[in-house]
């Protein structure tokens, strides 16, 4: 009894600290604001799962955690007209791996794929290597990140 007694007081502290209100955490738990506010004034005892629940939808309001950034789409223009340099320094790719076909998009004269990932070369130098990265080129290359252990 004194564990959940401890919990509850634990609970409002911390959504306090946290700078967030009752309705929004009951929200996103799922639950009611009054259930919620009983709970966090001790009237009722809520089961272990439920403040499991509660505290760790509590967490991801914690303002000291990173902050995470997921891309979907990106187009990077890098003015230079060496694909093999942004490739192997900046992708940290093999430039051997990647396959080479001789057309490209947006009046690009060539481009270097690897799955997803495309990296399209021009020769006037104004234009440059345009890096683009859709949807699953983002998570093919999130993967390459991961494993590289570079974010």
């Amino acid at each position: 009894m004194a564990q959940r007694n401890l919990d509850y007081r634990l609970l409002k502290d911390r959504r306090n600290e946290y700078g967030v209100s009752q309705n929004k955490l009951a929200t996103t738990c799922g639950l009611s604001r009054p259930y919620l506010n009983q709970i966090e004034n001790g009237g009722v005892t809520a089961s272990t799962k439920t403040m499991r629940k509660i505290f760790d939808q509590l967490e991801s309001f914690n303002p000291e955690l990173p902050l995470t950034l997921l891309f979907d789409y990106v187009r990077i223009r890098f003015p230079t007209t060496d694909a093999r340099k942004i490739i192997q320094e900046i992708l940290h790719l093999k430039f051997d791996y990647m396959l080479h076909e001789d057309y490209a998009f947006y009046s690009y004269q060539e481009q270097y794929v690897m799955g997803d990932i495309v990296v399209m070369l021009s020769h006037e130098e104004d234009k440059g290597v345009l890096l683009e990265l859709k949807g699953r080129g983002c998570r093919q290359f999130e993967t390459f990140l991961l494993a590289q252990k570079r974010s």
